[in-house]
């Protein structure tokens, strides 16, 4: 489209204030014609997020199972009995969540899908354990697509989703059917569908509307306010040092407090990498620097930005004492790193002078739902009048 039509866009915003989902999210494709459809987005507020990259397999690419393989991948029908669906709903949730916290959601929309003609539903089992899943959905034009390929913790790195693909591929081929996937850049597993026989097609560009705590000001102060300065203008997809993004940091009490004597050493030593598309700040859990979105850094409100690097601060302290950032047996809100880091920022915003309602718009975060965040909210003793 030359330009996405304010009804249309509308009309999608108002589809994900109903699911309570409030910041919307469009995929573009890349390149083409699509450059004024992505700046008449940023117009409303959107900014960029990821990449997703479609990836086609190649005729005649059937790879070998992992050697040693002994996973058997099974076709979940409708006619079977329900503790197949409910152990290809474990495996799911334990892949991609590490808990089981939505089976009942998932089980539901599962009960559908076994029923349709299109898709087919596969279980990769070791033994008489499940280790995997997928499940391959065909569309007009010859073509199957595959999805939700994921292989349970205890068993990666045992070859069972190449084992998975090698299988969802005969069946395409059998039917003469192209075979596609999408995957999104930041997963990093472009390399693993490659060796699986892929090739990269297209990519699409996923856009989410920033919340408020991100919407470009008409001037955007720096961090004066809190005795820090803040460089907006640190040049995206270069690594600086952190005081050169954020100065004056190791003097606020609440860092010290983090880090005690190490403080200015640990201050002098970190890094930051302008290189994420999306999000807004995180570190990076193998070398324990920190990552930011230059484009949130160039937009968000003030003190939102302030707190969040307080808060990576926190993070940096638990990865210095070698704790697991991202453990996937937790929900977000509920991972013991997050609540600890938070409780961090939160007494901080105090100290600045936040009351509630601002300390929980600082809290809100895109990625969980209504209900999650309002236990999270509670959990923090805050009270959203």
């Amino acid at each position: 489209m030359e330009k996405v039509p304010e009804d249309a866009v509308q009309a999608i915003e108002r589809e994900f204030e109903k699911r309570k989902r409030p910041l919307p999210s469009i995929l573009v494709e890349e390149g083409g014609g699509g450059g004024k459809t992505w700046a008449s987005l940023k117009s409303r507020g959107y900014v960029v997020r990821d990449r997703m990259l479609v990836m086609e397999s190649l005729q005649g690419s059937r790879k070998e199972a992992y050697s040693g393989s002994r996973v058997r991948v099974d076709q979940i029908g409708s006619g079977l009995r329900g503790h197949d669906m409910q152990e290809w709903t474990r495996t799911y949730l334990n892949a991609f969540y590490g808990n089981q916290r939505f089976g009942d959601k998932v089980n539901q929309i599962m009960r559908k899908v076994v029923k349709d003609r299109k898709a087919s539903v596969f279980l990769a089992k070791v033994g008489k354990a499940s280790a995997g899943c997928a499940v391959m959905y065909r569309t007009v034009g010859g073509v199957a697509g595959v999805y939700c390929v994921g292989t349970a913790p205890a068993f990666r790195e045992k070859g069972v989703a190449a084992t998975v693909l090698k299988h969802i591929r005969g069946v395409a081929e059998s039917e003469g059917r192209k075979l596609v996937l999408q995957t999104m850049a930041s997963d990093d597993i472009e390399g693993f569908y490659v060796k699986q026989g892929f090739k990269f097609i297209y990519a699409k560009i996923l856009l989410a509307r920033l919340p408020k705590r991100a919407r470009k000001e008409v001037e955007i102060p720096s961090g004066e306010a809190f005795g820090v300065r803040i460089n907006r203008a640190a040049k995206a997809g270069t690594t600086m040092s952190f005081a050169e993004v954020f100065s004056g940091f190791e003097k606020i009490p609440s860092v010290r407090r983090l880090f005690c004597e190490d403080t200015d050493e640990v201050i002098s030593e970190l890094k930051i990498a302008l290189t994420s598309t999306r999000g807004y700040l995180r570190v990076d859990g193998e070398s324990g620097n920190i990552i930011i979105n230059p484009e949130y850094l160039k937009t968000a409100h003030e003190r939102h930005l302030y707190l969040d690097a307080i808060h990576e601060l926190a993070h940096v302290r638990q990865f210095r004492e070698g704790k697991d950032l991202y453990d996937r047996r937790y929900a977000y809100f509920e991972r013991p790193t997050e609540i600890e880091a938070y409780e961090v920022a939160v007494e901080e915003a105090r100290r600045i002078g936040m009351d509630d309602e601002e300390i929980v718009d600082y809290l809100r975060v895109d990625w969980v739902t209504e209900e999650e965040f309002a236990r999270f909210v509670s959990m923090m003793r805050i009270n959203r009048g």
